[in-house]
């Protein structure tokens, strides 16, 4: 996906939040350097992030990404997947994860976003897709 895509991605998914009254206050910034590491939920759900903005993704509920230009392949409730991942640009607390094609994702549209939960340290983090839900999926850091 091209860099002006995902900015113009971006900039609608700031834009969304801000005109949904979506308040994120009280919560720190995604901690980047904290980041890299294995990232674990309930049912096994599993996100490896790498220091160098790649990530993986294993049994992720698909309700918990909002899928926007597709649907998960073979109608999977369970998704995996890979692509990069990079703090968002105005909202701190958020990280976007840029899915590549593969895996549960038949097309390199979609874009999943995960907000801080938990300060921490160590945060939780968990995937957003509804701005009337506090909260989606949640993962942890294991490793």
């Amino acid at each position: 996906m091209g860099r002006a895509r995902r900015a113009v991605i971006s900039l609608a998914l700031g834009l969304a939040m801000a005109l949904s009254g979506c308040s994120t206050a009280g919560t720190s910034a995604v901690d980047t350097e904290g980041l890299p590491g294995v990232w674990t939920g309930s049912g096994g759900g599993r996100v490896e992030f790498h220091a160098d903005g790649r990530f993986s993704m294993t049994g992720i509920p698909a309700e918990s990404i909002a899928f926007t230009w597709s649907e998960p392949r073979n109608g999977a409730t369970r998704v995996s997947g890979a692509g990069t991942w990079e703090r968002h640009d105005v909202y701190e607390d958020t990280l976007l994860l840029m899915i590549d094609a593969g895996g549960s994702f038949p097309t390199d549209e979609e874009i999943a976003s995960l907000m801080v939960a938990e300060d921490g340290p160590p945060q939780v983090l968990f995937f957003s897709t509804n701005v009337d839900k506090p909260y989606g999926y949640e993962i942890r850091k294991s490793s």
